[in-house]
This record gives C-alpha cells, sequence and structure tokens, in this order.
C-alpha cells in the first residue's frame, strides 16, 4: 500500500505541475521512487491511474464527512449542515491545486458509471445527516440529493474555474446561505 500510496501521490504532484496529457508514466515512477515495471504492476496505465486517485480522493471526502456527521448526531439539522459545509471547504482549500486539477480530469476521463455509483454513495451521505438530525420533521419534503447537487455542483465549479475564491469567507458564508435558504424554504 505504501507503494500505491507514492504512485498517487506522485500523480497528483505531477498533474498539477505539467497537466494531464505532459506527464507519463515514466515521469510518475520517477516522482514515486519505483522502476517503471513496479509502476505497471500496479497499474496498466495512467488513466487507471487518474481513476484510481480520483475515487480514492472523493471515497475519502465522504469518509471525513460521515466522521463530520458523526460528531453532530443529534443535533439541529442546520447546525450540522453548516459545520459539514464548513470542515468540506476547509478540505478542498486546503489542497486547492490539487483538487482543481482532478476536478477538472474527472470531467475528461470519468466513466459515467463509476462517477454515478461515487455520486450516489456521497448523496446518501448527505442523507445520513439529515437522519441524523434531532429535528429532521421540521424539514418535511427537503432532499439529502438535491442538497448534494447543489454543493457538488458549487463546490466543484468553482474550482475548475476560480479555485481561489474557496480560501474567501464570502464563498462559504455564500454556499450556506444557499443550502440553509433551501432547507428553510416551506415545501409545497
Amino acid at each position: 500500500m505504501l507503494t500505491q500510496g507514492a504512485i498517487l501521490e506522485a500523480f497528483v504532484r505531477l498533474l498539477v505541475e505539467k497537466g494531464y496529457s505532459s506527464l507519463t508514466m515514466r515521469d510518475i515512477a520517477l516522482v514515486a521512487g519505483i522502476g517503471v515495471g513496479t509502476l505497471y504492476e500496479y497499474f496498466p496505465g495512467k488513466r487507471s491511474i487518474a481513476a484510481h486517485c480520483m475515487q480514492q480522493r472523493f471515497l475519502n471526502v465522504g469518509v471525513c464527512m460521515e466522521a463530520w456527521i458523526v460528531e453532530r448526531q443529534g443535533r439541529p439539522l442546520l447546525e450540522g449542515m453548516q459545520y459539514v459545509l464548513d470542515r468540506l471547504i476547509e478540505l478542498h482549500a486546503k489542497q486547492v491545486e490539487e483538487w482543481s486539477a482532478l476536478i477538472l480530469l474527472e470531467r475528461q476521463i470519468s466513466d459515467r458509471r463509476a462517477f454515478n455509483a461515487l455520486y450516489l454513495k456521497i448523496a446518501d451521505i448527505w442523507g445520513m445527516l439529515f437522519r441524523a438530525s434531532c429535528d429532521l420533521d421540521q424539514y418535511p419534503g427537503k432532499l439529502p440529493e438535491l442538497v448534494h447537487a447543489a454543493v457538488y455542483g458549487v463546490l466543484y465549479q468553482t474550482l475548475m474555474l476560480s479555485p481561489q475564491k474557496l480560501k474567501n469567507p464570502e464563498f462559504s458564508m455564500q454556499l450556506n446561505a444557499l443550502v440553509m435558504g433551501y432547507l428553510q424554504i416551506p415545501s409545497c
């Protein structure tokens, strides 16, 4: 697993530095500190490294979200939502260049089935936040999938187009306002 981790870290570093089309398997092996043959034992090509790297990054986001939700178990939904949103933005802002490069690459190479499975998994985690709240009955008809779509859309669109905005507190306030506004509008 250490070798695989080194390969994924090397891939992301090179993705940011050179861009996907310019990096080679030889580059990845060199930066990872392994031989090219060893690299091919783990991955058949750079596309498979990219897909694995993106999946791991997104799954790790899901693991973090689950931990944040457990921390806010039994609290009001709006409080938990703000906490998770703020942590999510912080997580991406810490490695904004990496996330920006990965999100742009995801749009180019993701296979629909893998993308859908991951998207649904993260949407289910938003549902976990709803179910963990002490006041879910106050939000009839509100859909965690809609929260996920809004957050995913705004967060990742911003990462693609103007990633440094994530470091601005105004971004967090506006994303929170968007989600909180949806939750507080009475359902039809």
